[in-house]
This record gives structure tokens, sequence and C-alpha cells, in this order.
């Protein structure tokens, strides 16, 4: 059968793509029982299973292979660690900051789920949040053109769509 994907990896957060037909029955659990593992969530959209760690007590290489073992799946290559970002050259102009907003929403993300355990995360808080806000600005009477918020719904939806695996013809 087909390799697992590690989709993203740093350390405390592993996502990884497991291809059509892998099963995913006893997946939760198989990575539940790891050491360290705080949160499996599994997304069927995606085909992605991502996994919150201490990596102080739990380590990537064991999470892969009891979802290799569950799945019998071959487990994904072992990759070098992570160059420091102060070595690291950016691949082109504005690389430092992506990756700067994206730690630090990934930090907050992170947060989030832990505050909710595991029920919701930023990418379903926010749209929630500015849907209330919405809503809120209707039942007040404000109804107008809102350029910003309409902006943010536009780039949300960009990022999502970002996230998402590309199609496959």
């Amino acid at each position: 059968m087909s390799a697992l994907q590690v989709a993203h990896d740093i350390p405390g957060r592993l996502r990884l793509r497991l291809p059509v037909g892998a099963p995913v029955e006893a997946l939760q659990t198989a990575v539940t029982a790891q050491p360290g593992v705080t949160s499996v969530e599994w997304s069927p959209r995606t085909r992605s299973l991502l996994v919150l760690y201490d990596p102080e007590r739990g380590n990537r290489a064991a999470i892969a292979e009891a979802v290799a073992q569950a799945t019998g799946l071959d487990r994904p290559p072992e990759s070098d660690p992570p160059a420091s970002p102060a070595v690291t050259a950016p691949a082109e102009p504005g690389a430092t900051l992506v990756r700067g907003v994206r730690e630090m929403f990934g930090e907050v993300d992170q947060r989030v789920q832990s505050a909710t355990r595991g029920l919701i995360g930023l990418g379903g808080l926010f749209p929630v949040a500015l849907t209330a806000w919405a809503v809120a600005e209707v039942v007040r009477g404000r109804v107008a053109p809102l350029a910003w918020s309409s902006a943010l719904w536009y780039a949300h939806g960009l990022f999502r769509n970002d996230q998402l695996p590309a199609a496959r013809d």
C-alpha cells in the first residue's frame, strides 16, 4: 500500500495525510495510546489526521509508526530536523513574515483548541464570531456595505481553500 504523507510537522503538532481507501476505524484509539498525545482529530474532508502531543513525552516517529500499524500503510520517510529560522534564507520575498504569521496563528489555534478541549479551533471560531457580529449589526439596524468585514470573509475563504489538498484529475 502507499505511504503516509507528512503534511505538517512542528514539535507538538503533526498532521498526516492518508490515501483514499486507508482504514481509519482504529486510528484514533491507536494514536491516543501513544505517550504524550493530547489530542487526535480525523478530517474525512482532507483525509488528514491532526495529532497534538507533548514533545517532551512523545515523538513524531512513534506516532507515525502507530498510524502506519493501525492502517497498514508504509511509514512516511524520515526527514532531517528543520533548520533554525535564523539560518534558513527565505525562498521568496515575504516568506519570513508568512512563516511568522502562520506560527502565531498556529499557537493561537492550539490555545483555542486547548481551552475548548478540542471542540473548536480558530478555523471554526473565526467564522462563528464574524457571523455573530454580522447578525448583531443587522439586529441593531446598521445594515450598510461593510468593506473591511467583506475583506476578512474573503481572506478567510482564501486561507481555508489554500489549506485543502489540490483536486486530482
